[in-house]
């Protein structure tokens, strides 16, 4: 890796990255880390047998040599719930767009009357991260899915619509997790990409989604589409390398949010086919329709957000995001209730087997 004079990290920003890796990390593990993600080998840099000194002379190097991203986020999909690494991505701008700094954090907790501090909020960020994931087209990004089994991944019916109608076969769909891009551009990491195998199961949209007027979707219209990819991506840890925390997945609610007007309402998305974004609100709802088939809210979304999770304060998973304001000055968007789709799925017996 090509040596360059811009430092990263300052010395004092060294301290809690190095007691967070030596935390979660033994001297085991740091090496096999190094070595299985990055391709390092450890005593290429420092032979020191302090493990104190050894992890501070990584750093060092990384910085130096203009790698400490790479490092950073090697340790965060090693280990996803530490909100360290989650927060040293965010210095190094190759976490979530959208991820606010401590200060502006701490204020949306406490508007939100979240029941989480900081820790625990970005703690369950970088787990919500590993499991969304972008849904592609022949490797181009269509919209966005998650989690919600080892296998089993949510998104909107409308994005692969396509399949339903013969245009494509479901061999053209793949999912892309862990897809990273610094704020200048420079690439992290491009993803790990799992096949579709399967469609299980799946409900259209209702003509009066395109639409704002007084007709309410049919109940049972609440376009959605449950993939089966290869293998278990759920039970894999992150970058699909042998060690490391499992993905896991989002789960799926049955009790039915109040979703009460002017509430929270978090989004993490891939929108307009870029890495990951987080759109924050922390008044948000506007409320349900008259038969409860679908919330709108102002959380900000763009193209490509189709099939995003929608989140309350607590990071409950609250309703599927699929649709947006149709007019010329939007002032809204769109979800499906999640407890809807998850009786949906519960009442298909092919269908609730693979949920987690």
């Amino acid at each position: 890796m090509p040596p360059t004079f811009k430092l990263e990290l300052t010395g004092p920003q060294f301290r809690p990255l190095s007691e967070a890796l030596r935390a979660t990390l033994d001297l085991n593990g740091f090496d096999q880390m190094l070595k299985q993600r990055l391709d390092i080998n450890r005593q290429d840099i420092t032979v020191a047998h302090n493990y104190q000194t050894i992890v501070f002379e990584v750093i060092s190097a990384a910085n130096r040599e203009s790698w400490v991203y790479l490092l950073v986020d090697a340790v965060r999909q090693e280990r996803p719930k530490n909100p360290v690494f989650v927060e040293y991505e965010r210095m190094l701008s190759m976490g979530p767009q959208g991820l606010p700094d401590q200060t502006r954090l701490e204020s949306i907790i406490n508007e939100s009357n979240a029941l989480l501090d900081v820790d625990k909020f970005l703690g369950r960020l970088g787990e919500v991260v590993g499991q969304v994931c972008r849904v592609d087209l022949r490797g181009d990004g269509n919209g966005t899915g998650f989690l919600i089994g080892p296998r089993a991944v949510l998104t909107n019916y409308h994005v692969i619509e396509s399949v339903i109608k013969q245009a494509h076969s479901l061999q053209d769909f793949t999912c892309r997790f862990d897809y990273k891009v610094r704020a200048d551009g420079t690439s992290v990491n491009k993803g790990t990409v799992y096949n579709v195998t399967d469609l299980v199961a799946h409900s259209p949209y209702d003509p009066a989604d395109l639409v704002r007027d007084t007709q309410q979707p049919d109940p049972n219209k609440l376009d959605y589409a449950l993939l089966l990819l290869e293998g278990e991506p759920g039970n894999d840890p992150l970058g699909g390398k042998p060690t490391g925390d499992p993905r896991g997945w989002v789960k799926m609610p049955a009790v039915a949010h109040a979703f009460s007007a002017n509430s929270p309402l978090f989004i993490v998305q891939h929108p307009d086919k870029k890495p990951m974004k987080l759109a924050l609100d922390t008044d948000a709802v506007i409320g349900l329709n008259n038969n409860r088939t679908r919330v709108e809210y102002k959380t900000n979304t763009e193209p490509g957000s189709s099939g995003s999770p929608c989140f309350d304060q607590n990071w409950e998973l609250v309703a599927l995001h699929h649709s947006g304001d149709p007019s010329w000055a939007p002032t809204w968007n769109e979800g499906i209730p999640i407890q809807l789709i998850t009786a949906h799925l519960q009442a298909s017996e092919q269908a609730k087997q693979y949920l987690g």
